[in-house]
């Protein structure tokens, strides 16, 4: 009798359940990597989620500096240490105590980031203070471009929690530049922003 009619389809079936946890990163090499766009999008339109609102999180040096290094962007990392004031009353890289551990003596702060229905993107210091400024453009359920005059870089975004946290992974341009840093900063990729508006 015949097996390839009763095991095809289990076959098949059984390769697209692995294929499908790959894809969202459950088990394999891709586990700890960013969604792809197919992945992000099926779990960003799942939960029916909006990207307009207010996000936010407690950021922390070390999640930060970390993000950074994980990219290959180590040149950037004592700018963004003082830029997101994690350490209290140094304004410059070189006031940095000890620059091999630059988060030595930091603090966590609270960062937002804004999406308006009209397209406006801005980001939020920890005094509440807008400290970025620019648009943003879904291109695709959840893939936005955020452009902010000085830096153009695309995010993978998915929502969780039925839409009330979301997290972000940029797709880095292939460089060691400013744009990338700017790109990892904002998303603390992969880390969860809850939506406070």
């Amino acid at each position: 009798m015949p097996t390839r009619p009763r095991f095809g389809r289990l076959s098949l079936t059984s390769g697209l359940l692995v294929l499908s946890m790959v894809t969202v990163g459950l088990v394999g090499p891709m586990a700890a990597a960013a969604p792809s766009a197919a992945t992000a999008t099926t779990l960003s339109t799942a939960v029916g989620g909006s990207l307009v609102g207010t996000w936010e999180r407690v950021t922390r040096c070390k999640e930060l500096v970390q993000a950074l290094e994980k990219a290959g962007l180590d040149q950037f990392v004592l700018d963004n240490v003082v830029g997101n004031g994690f350490l209290p009353g140094v304004t410059s890289p070189d006031q940095i105590a000890d620059p091999k551990h630059p988060c030595k003596g930091a603090v966590p702060r609270v960062h937002g980031h804004f999406f308006t229905a009209d397209g406006q993107f801005g980001s939020l210091d920890f005094t509440g203070q807008q400290v970025d400024a620019g648009v943003y453009t879904i291109i695709e359920p959840g893939t936005v471009v955020i452009d902010n005059g000085d830096f153009r870089a695309t995010f993978h975004y998915r929502f969780t929690d039925h839409g009330d946290t979301i997290r972000f992974y940029p797709v880095s341009p292939d460089c060691i530049c400013v744009t990338a840093q700017w790109a990892v900063a904002v998303a603390y990729p992969g880390k969860k922003w809850t939506r406070v508006s």
